[in-house]
C-alpha cells in the first residue's frame, strides 16, 4: 500500500495539492476522498493558488459521497435511502411479530418504540457497516455469558432476531441504507469502478470501519493509489491495527514553532464568552471558534458575532432541533392538547401556550399590537379567577366584558379594534392552532396539520421577523414531511399525544445545518467539522469533561463486553478519535486559546490536563498555576439596607384620610417599607395561574362555606341539628363549583374530598362539644364594620360573633396551623418601647376586631380567639384565645390599643418616614419586595 504519514503540524490540503502532481490546469483524471465535505472547499482553493488562474478541479468527495456515487452507478435504478422513520417503522412490525417483544408491553405503541428502535436501527448499522454476520450476534454470548446481565441477554438474542429480518425486509420494500451501501461497494469494489480516475488520494482518514478497511485493501494494489494519513495522538498505532505501513513524508512543511498555548478558566460559561470576545479582533478564515457543545452557539453568535457583518463570519454547526424556539411553540401546544379534559382547556397551560411570542404576535390588521394587548387581558381575566383551572374555548371567546377591555386597551394603544373583531380574531387563533390539532385521523394527517400550522405561523404572525425562524421553521417541515410520507404515515392513535410523542422522538436525532462560506470568514465549528483543517489562530469554547471528550453511556443495546468481541468501537475509541483530531488542531496552530470551567460542578477536559502536561515537561514545572488565567468578575459584595422613603405633606394628607384595616396594621408593623410599597402605591404580585391551589384561595373558600353554613342561624340559639352534616357537604358542593368548578380532574377531587371530611369533622368534634357546653347564639356572620376612633378610620370584617352563655366571642377563622404568626408575647410587649412591637405581636388583627366590636355598644364583655382550622385534629384544641382570662384582658388590651393609636399616629407622621424593617433576616427573603429593596440576598 502507497501510504504516506505527514507530520501533525502540517498543512494536509497543501500537501495533498502537490501530491497531485503536475501545476495544472487540469487536474480532470484525479480522484480526492476525504472523511467529510468540507476539506473540498479547501483543496479548491489550495489549487487555484497552486496554479494561479483558472483550473480544472480534481473530482472531490467524501468517503460517503464516493459510496454513493459507486452505488448508484452499478444499479439502474437504485433504490432510495431508508429514513429512519421508516427503519423505526420496519423494526416495529418485527418487533409486534416476536414471540417475546423486547421491553415486554412497554413498547407495544409505535410512539413508545420509537426511541427503543432508533437504537436499535443505529446497532443494526453498525454490525452491518462493519461486516458482523447475523450469527456473529448470538455466537458471541455463550463466550461472554457470565459477564452480561440477563436482561442484556434477552436484547441480545432480541437484536439477532431484528439483524436477520431487517435487511432482508427493506430489500424487499426497495429500499437501502448507509451501511448496506457501503458493505455492497467496499466488499466488492473492482477496477471497473474507478476506471475512469488517473490518480486517486484517500487522505484524513484516522478510525476505520471494516467496509473501509476492505476498501483500502482492494484499492492499495493499484499504483496511482496513494493514501495520506496525519501523524497525531494515537495514528501509528490505529495504522498498526489494520496492518498499514506509512512511510514518513520528508516534503511536508510543518510549523517550525510551538503553537502559543492560553488556558483560561472560567467560574461559568458567561464568563467564557465574555472573554472570547475580548480576545476577538479582524475576523479571517485562518481563525476558527471550536464548539464542543451547541450550548454555547446562540451566546456566542449574541455576544461575539454579532458585532460584524454576516459576511465575517460562517456557523457550520449542528444544531438540535428540539432546542430551537420553533419546537418550544409546538412544546407548548403539545403540553396544552395533552392537558385537556375533553373540550376545556388547562389554563396554566392555555395560558402559556396564548403568551409564546409566536402565538401573541399573530397580525391583526397588519399589527401584532391589537393581539398582544388582548392576550395579556386574557390572562389578566383568567387570573383573576385563578381557582378556575378548566375552561372551555367557548367561554373564552364568549366573554363580551373581557373583549370590550381589550378593545379599551387597544384603542389606547392608538388602534381601532372592535370587541366583535377581536373575538373572531381571537377564534382565527385557535382555529389555525389548537382546533386545528384537536382531531386526527392518522400520522399522515398530524403531520400535513403541523406543517399547516407552521405556514399559518409564518404568514400571519412575526415569527418570520424572529432570527432564525425560516431556517429552523423550514427543518421542521421537512422533518414533517419526511413522517408524512413514511411507512408509519398510516398509523392512528387513540391518544393525541401519541402523535405529539413520535415527532418529538423523531426530532431528537435532526439537527438545523447552518448555510454559508466555508472558505471566507471567521469560522464558528463543531469538534468533528475542524478534522483534516489547519487555522492559525483557534479558540477551543466548553472543554470540560463530559463535553471534550463526549461522556455519557453507550446509546447502544450492546454492552462494552460484547462490542469489544464482535470488533465495534466503544466509546474509548470515540474519545481516541476525539482526542486525535484536538491534537492535530493544537498542533497546526500558531497560538490556540482553551476556555474551561472547574467551579466543583465542572472540571477541566483530560485534554487540557494533557495540554498543561505538555507545558510542564517543556519548562521543567510543577506548578500549574503559571499556565492557567483566570477570568474574574468584578464584583461589589456590599449590601446597602434599603434607605427609608419621607412623606410629602399631600401623602400625609392622604393617608389620614383612608380606613385602616388589620392587615394594613400588620403589613406596617412588619415593615414600613413594605406598607408603603403595597398600601400606598399600590404594587402587589402579578396574579399567575399555576396550576396549583393557593392557600389563599383555599382559606376564602373554607370562610365562604362557614358563612353560607352559618348564616341561616343568625339570631337564634343554635341546635345540633343544625349541624347537620349533609347540609355541610350541600354547601361546599355549591361553595366549591362556584369557586373551582366541578369537582371531576384528580387534583380538584382530592380538594374537595378533604375540605368535605375537614368541615365535617370541625361540626363533629369541635362545634358539637361547645353547643352541649353552654347555650350558643350567633349574632353576626362576616360582619362589616367601620368606625372613627381618634380621629382615625378603622374597619374590619368579623368572620362570626357568637354569646356562648354569658359571654361574647369575637371569632377569626384561621386555615393554617401556627399559632406563633398569630399570637402576641405579652412578656416581650413594652408599648413604650418601639422596638418590641413587631417581634412581640404577630398579629393586630384580634385587638382591632374587639376595638369596633367595643364601639358597636354590644352588651357584654366580649372575648376573641383564632380557630385553627389547618390542624389535623379539630378539637378545642383549635382555639387560640387572644387573652388567657379576664385579668389579662383588662389588662393588656388597653395597651394594645395604645400601640394601635401610636401606629396610626406614627403612619400619619412626616417626620417619621417609611422605613425598613429592622428584622431584616426574618422579614425580607418571603417579602415580594426584596428585588425593589436589594435585599434577595438575605436567607432566612
Amino acid at each position: 500500500m502507497n501510504a504516506i504519514l505527514v507530520p501533525a503540524g502540517a498543512d494536509l490540503i497543501t500537501y495533498v495539492a502537490s501530491a497531485l502532481g503536475g501545476d495544472g490546469p487540469d487536474f480532470s483524471d484525479c480522484l480526492v476522498v476525504f472523511p467529510g465535505r468540507r476539506p473540498g472547499h479547501h483543496l479548491r482553493r489550495a489549487l487555484a493558488r497552486k496554479v494561479g488562474g483558472s483550473f480544472v478541479p480534481p473530482h472531490i468527495l467524501s468517503i460517503d459521497e464516493l459510496i454513493q456515487e459507486i452505488y448508484e452507478g452499478r444499479h439502474a435504478e437504485p433504490r432510495p435511502d431508508l429514513e429512519s422513520v421508516d427503519a423505526v417503522a420496519v423494526l416495529y412490525e418485527t418487533h409486534r411479530s416476536l414471540p417475546h417483544p423486547l421491553g415486554g408491553a412497554s413498547f407495544l405503541s409505535p410512539d413508545g418504540f420509537f426511541s427503543i428502535g432508533a437504537r436499535i436501527f443505529s446497532d443494526l448499522e453498525e454490525l452491518r457497516i462493519e461486516g458482523v454476520e447475523a450469527r456473529a450476534v448470538g455466537e458471541v454470548q455463550p463466550l461472554i455469558e457470565e459477564s452480561i446481565p440477563p436482561r442484556s441477554r434477552d436484547s441480545l438474542q432480541t437484536l439477532q432476531l431484528f439483524y436477520k429480518a431487517f435487511y432482508p425486509r427493506i430489500e424487499a420494500l426497495g429500499f437501502s441504507t448507509r451501511s448496506s451501501r457501503y458493505w455492497e461497494v467496499c466488499s466488492s469494489i473492482g477496477e471497473t469502478d474507478l476506471a475512469r480516475y488517473g490518480r486517486v488520494i484517500f487522505a484524513g482518514f484516522f478510525a476505520l470501519t471494516r467496509a473501509e478497511r476492505k476498501l483500502f485493501n482492494a484499492m492499495s494494489p493499484r499504483p496511482a493509489t496513494l493514501f495520506v494519513f496525519q501523524d497525531g495522538t494515537g495514528m501509528r498505532e490505529k495504522l498498526s491495527e489494520v496492518g498499514i505501513r506509512a512511510v514518513t513524508a520528508r516534503d511536508a512543511s510543518e510549523r517550525p514553532e510551538r503553537p502559543v498555548i492560553r488556558l483560561l478558566q472560567s467560574p461559568d460559561g458567561h464568563g467564557q464568552v465574555f472573554a472570547l470576545n475580548a480576545l476577538l479582533d479582524v475576523p479571517d478564515d485562518r481563525t476558527v471558534i471550536v464548539l464542543p457543545s451547541s450550548d454555547t452557539l446562540f451566546p456566542v453568535q449574541r455576544h461575539c458575532l454579532s458585532r460584524m457583518s454576516r459576511e465575517d463570519y460562517n456557523i457550520s454547526l449542528g444544531y438540535p432541533l428540539v432546542r430551537t424556539p420553533v419546537f418550544g411553540f409546538l412544546n407548548d401546544l403539545w403540553e396544552l392538547i395533552g392537558s385537556m379534559d375533553g373540550d376545556r382547556v388547562y389554563v396554566p397551560r392555555y395560558l402559556t401556550f396564548m403568551l409564546h411570542p409566536y402565538t401573541k404576535n399573530a397580525l391583526f390588521s397588519g399589527s401584532a399590537s391589537a393581539t398582544r394587548v388582548l392576550m395579556h387581558t386574557i390572562e389578566e381575566s383568567l387570573s383573576g379567577s385563578r381557582t378556575r383551572l378548566f375552561v372551555t374555548l367557548a367561554d373564552i371567546e364568549e366573554n363580551t366584558e373581557m373583549f370590550e377591555q381589550a378593545a379599551l386597551g387597544v384603542a389606547s394603544d392608538g388602534t381601532t379594534a372592535t370587541a366583535e373583531a377581536l373575538r373572531s380574531h381571537l377564534h382565527a387563533i385557535h382555529h389555525a392552532t389548537i382546533t386545528r390539532l384537536r382531531s386526527l385521523a392518522s400520522v399522515k394527517d398530524f403531520a400535513d396539520r403541523c406543517i399547516e400550522m407552521l405556514s399559518w405561523v409564518h404568514d400571519m404572525t412575526t415569527a418570520r421577523d424572529h432570527p432564525f425562524f425560516s431556517p429552523f421553521a423550514q427543518s421542521f417541515i421537512e422533518s414533517l414531511e419526511t413522517i408524512s410520507r413514511s411507512l408509519l404515515r398510516d398509523t392512528s392513535f387513540e391518544d393525541p399525544r401519541s402523535y405529539f410523542t413520535l415527532l418529538r422522538k423523531y426530532l431528537e436525532s435532526r439537527y438545523q445545518r447552518f448555510p454559508g462560506t466555508p472558505l471566507r470568514g471567521l469560522q464558528v465549528l463543531g469538534s468533528l467539522e475542524t478534522r483534516n483543517l489547519r487555522f492559525d489562530r483557534v479558540f477551543v469554547m466548553d472543554a470540560v469533561e463530559g463535553v471534550l471528550p463526549q461522556a455519557g453511556p453507550e446509546d447502544s443495546l450492546l454492552p462494552f463486553s460484547v462490542r469489544r468481541a464482535l470488533g465495534l468501537s466503544t466509546r474509548r475509541e470515540q474519545e481516541g478519535m476525539e482526542k486525535y483530531y484536538f491534537s492535530l488542531l493544537a498542533a497546526g496552530a500558531r497560538e490556540i486559546t482553551v476556555f474551561f470551567t472547574d467551579n466543583g460542578e465542572k472540571t477541566k477536559s483530560r485534554f487540557v490536563e494533557q495540554l498543561l502536561w505538555e507545558l510542564q515537561v517543556r519548562d521543567r514545572a510543577v506548578e500549574t498555576r503559571r499556565y492557567v488565567r483566570p477570568i474574574q468578575y468584578r464584583i461589589n459584595l456590599v449590601n446597602r439596607p434599603p434607605a427609608g422613603i419621607a412623606k410629602s405633606d399631600e401623602l400625609v394628607r392622604r393617608l389620614a384620610a383612608r380606613a385602616f384595616s388589620a392587615s394594613a396594621l400588620d403589613a406596617y408593623l412588619r415593615c414600613p417599607l413594605a406598607f408603603y410599597y403595597s398600601r400606598v402605591l399600590g404594587l402587589s404580585k402579578r396574579e399567575e395561574v399555576t396550576g396549583e391551589y393557593e392557600k389563599v384561595d383555599i382559606g376564602i373558600l373554607v370562610h365562604s362555606i362557614l358563612a353560607e353554613f352559618f348564616r341561616p342561624t343568625v339570631g337564634r340559639e343554635m341546635e345540633l341539628r343544625d349541624l347537620d352534616p349533609a347540609r355541610m357537604g350541600a354547601t361546599v358542593d355549591s361553595q366549591f363549583a362556584a369557586a373551582y368548578g366541578s369537582a371531576d380532574t384528580g387534583a380538584s377531587r382530592l380538594l374537595f374530598s378533604q375540605i368535605q371530611a375537614h368541615l365535617r369533622q370541625f361540626l363533629e368534634s369541635y362545634m358539637g362539644p361547645v353547643l352541649q357546653e353552654a347555650p350558643v347564639t350567633l349574632i353576626a356572620v362576616e360582619e362589616r364594620l367601620q368606625r372613627d376612633w381618634h380621629g382615625f378610620s378603622l374597619m374590619g370584617r368579623l368572620d362570626a360573633v357568637q354569646r356562648r352563655g354569658i359571654n361574647l366571642c369575637v371569632i377569626d377563622y384561621k386555615t393554617g396551623h401556627e399559632a406563633r404568626s398569630n399570637a402576641i408575647n405579652f412578656k416581650k410587649l413594652d408599648p413604650d418601647r418601639r422596638e418590641t412591637w413587631s417581634a412581640a405581636i404577630g398579629s393586630l388583627q384580634l385587638p382591632l376586631y374587639l376595638l369596633l366590636h367595643e364601639m358597636a355598644a354590644r352588651p357584654g364583655t366580649p372575648r376573641a380567639m383564632f380557630l385553627l382550622l389547618g390542624r389535623a385534629r379539630l378539637n378545642r384544641s383549635i382555639e387560640l384565645p387572644l387573652f388567657a382570662d379576664q385579668d389579662e384582658a383588662d389588662r393588656e388590651l388597653p395597651r394594645l390599643q395604645g400601640v394601635i393609636l401610636r401606629i396610626l399616629q406614627e403612619i400619619v407622621s412626616p417626620e417619621v418616614p417609611f422605613s425598613p424593617t429592622e428584622n431584616r433576616k426574618r422579614m425580607c427573603p418571603s417579602c415580594e419586595f426584596n428585588t425593589i429593596c436589594g435585599t434577595r440576598w438575605l436567607a432566612q
